[in-house]
């Protein structure tokens, strides 16, 4: 496997728990350095990695011995530096959500086909080890019909892990245009498509600001989703949980599918005799910290990127999750006005 010259442009906290890391622990994987306009910030980490600081990301793109980018900018700035990005050749990792509107991620997706690029976007829920292997059970179909779904996604906020705190572009930065959906709602509209096979076809949404005094945007929100096959189902979305909540719960036919919701097992098949199976896997909190490569987001479009395929989250599928979120708050702001 070709080593593969990556460098990262955004500084903050995904880069710095994330992005950074599992470049470094890759073995085919050489950090070509890292940009941000923080000067101060980027000179510290490309001390800690030992690596090029660039605080103009044009400077970055220029080099020819650079072969790919992980974009970790707040959610406005995404599709402008993947399209440069692209346009320079270069392949693309973009943070969720791929875009804050639906035309820039469409565009962000041509610039990525017409220059035969690769363009992944960090939905690394497909990769947890529940939502894996509660996967193989709905593709194999044992369970019956799928009936509906609860799922949610709920912390206490971006403030409390965010490399500039209360001053974090989710909660202030007016460019953004949503908060808890575009944070953690889209994570799991993403997750359903990836989780039932069929894509949203209906979403409503009731949102709420009632827990961030600082904050610009929403904290809690409750999506209702029905899926191209009439399945139904809800999706919770919260920065005001005291315990964070990953859980998912999908009803079907012969049992019901426990992802995240049992502090001993993270997925238990409850079937409708009254058995149940109980899967002592790593869970959400852990797996990145017990699984080689971490959450598999890296490796994966390293993977892509070496073997010439397509990465396993693409462009199409952030931009079908965002507008799942967008044409919910669409609906929302009509029905209020």
């Amino acid at each position: 496997m070709k080593t593969v010259q990556v460098g990262i442009i955004g500084c903050g906290a995904i880069a710095k728990i994330r992005h950074l890391p599992e470049c470094k622990e890759h073995e085919n994987v050489t950090i070509y350095g890292v940009c941000d306009v923080n000067g101060e910030r980027v000179q510290r980490f490309a001390r800690a990695y030992k690596t090029k600081a660039f605080t103009d990301y044009h400077e970055m793109l220029a080099s020819p011995e650079l072969d790919a980018v992980i974009i970790c900018l707040p959610h406005h700035l995404h599709a402008m530096v993947a399209i440069d990005a692209a346009n320079a050749g270069k392949h693309i990792l973009v943070e969720k959500p791929i875009a804050t509107n639906v035309e820039d991620a469409r565009e962000m997706v041509k610039a990525a086909e017409e220059n035969r690029v690769n363009l992944m976007v960090a939905h690394n829920q497909r990769f947890v080890p529940s939502h894996v292997k509660a996967k193989e059970w709905l593709d194999r179909g044992e369970l019956g019909k799928v009936y509906s779904f609860q799922s949610t996604f709920g912390h206490n906020g971006p403030e409390n892990w965010s490399i500039d705190g209360e001053k974090s572009f989710y909660m202030l930065s007016k460019e953004e245009g949503f908060g808890v959906l575009g944070d953690l709602a889209i994570h799991k509209v993403d997750l359903l498509h990836f989780l039932l096979g069929v894509e949203v076809s209906e979403a409503h949404v009731i949102t709420g600001s009632i827990a961030k005094d600082n904050s610009l945007f929403e904290d809690n929100a409750l999506l209702s989703l029905k899926m191209e096959n009439g399945v139904i189902g809800s999706v919770t979305a919260s920065w005001s949980y005291v315990h964070p909540d990953f859980s998912t719960v999908i009803h079907c036919e012969k049992g019901t599918i426990h992802i995240e919701n049992d502090p001993t097992y993270p997925l238990i098949i409850k079937f409708s005799d009254g058995t149940a199976l109980n899967y002592d896997i790593p869970s959400l909190l852990s797996y990145e910290k017990q699984l080689p490569g971490r959450s598999q987001v890296v490796s994966s479009f390293i993977d892509s990127i070496v073997q010439h395929q397509a990465p396993p989250v693409t462009g199409n599928d952030g931009l079908q999750a965002l507008k799942v979120v967008l044409e919910a708050m669409k609906k929302s702001e009509s029905i209020l006005t």
